[in-house]
């Protein structure tokens, strides 16, 4: 299922005059993800690598791992899609509220304390693996390159699991950034491919809640063409993570490279 985009009728205002024409908008519809229990998680996302999103909303969010040949796809009279592992119990989802629509912008809001951010959230204990600004570049651009949702669009998050050595594994567009992670995340994961070494890319910023997504995953390293938040970098020093942002062919914004702490600089 790779349903990125719809050609949509717009107008189009120009300088001189406007033109009624067509215009490819990246899709955003209601996900609805199910275990045995019921209802999990309702997401506003594009409807693309449905099952990987479900394989990796579960890791990313500590819910656990679910079997992909268990997982069905409905489509909805509304035009959203029912996501259902129809024999996992999912550790944890009784405890959430179902009917709240996770958005790109959502991250911990009533949650400020680093402390409580973190609280639960595992270490990276594996081998980092050895990062140089040429390598960013090159794998940033062939992520870019592969990311045909946002060559349409304009308007769409992507995200890339990538070895140092053995380049991109895999990548995944979603209208919210969240969505990329979890895609990519339960594409990795269905691929059998072991997360020690490798590193998240992002095609825009990396917030604490990236940062989350990634320590649940395993994946102690992100790399991003946008800015880094302070509670991503707190929490990445915190985890013995590394974040490389702003990541430009002259220069990048190096966090948890050398620090032991949270407490440390860099």
């Amino acid at each position: 299922m790779k349903e990125l985009y719809r050609a949509t009728g717009i107008q189009r205002i120009l300088s001189t005059n406007s033109i009624l024409e067509a215009d490819d908008l990246a899709i955003e519809t209601m996900l609805r993800l199910h275990d045995k229990n019921g209802t999990f998680a309702s997401l506003l996302g594009t409807p693309s690598d449905l099952k990987a999103l479900y394989v990796g909303h579960c890791i990313t969010e500590g819910y656990g791992r679910a079997e992909y040949n268990d997982i069905v796809i409905d489509l909805t009279l509304e035009g959203g899609y029912e996501i259902t592992s129809k024999t996992t119990v999912l550790k944890g989802t009784n405890q959430q509220n179902p009917q709240r629509i996770v958005t790109s912008s959502c991250g911990a809001c009533n949650a400020p304390g680093l402390d409580q951010l973190i609280d639960g959230l595992p270490l990276y204990v594996g081998t980092h693996s050895t990062v140089d600004l040429t390598m960013l570049n090159q794998r940033l651009g062939e992520m870019k390159s592969l990311q045909t949702g946002f060559q349409k669009t304009g308007g769409m998050h992507g995200a890339a699991i990538m070895h140092p050595t053995d380049g991109i594994l895999g990548v995944a567009e979603d209208i919210g950034r969240h969505n990329a992670v979890d895609k990519v995340v339960g594409i990795a994961s269905l691929k059998g491919i072991d997360t020690e070494g490798n590193i998240l890319l992002l095609s825009g910023r990396c917030g604490w809640d990236i940062v989350a997504k990634a320590a649940r995953s395993g994946i102690g390293t992100i790399a991003c063409v946008g800015a880094c938040s302070t509670l991503a970098a707190d929490a990445a020093r915190a985890l013995q993570m590394r974040i490389y942002a702003f990541v430009k062919p002259n220069h990048c914004v190096a966090i948890g490279t050398h620090a032991t702490s949270h407490n440390d600089k860099p």
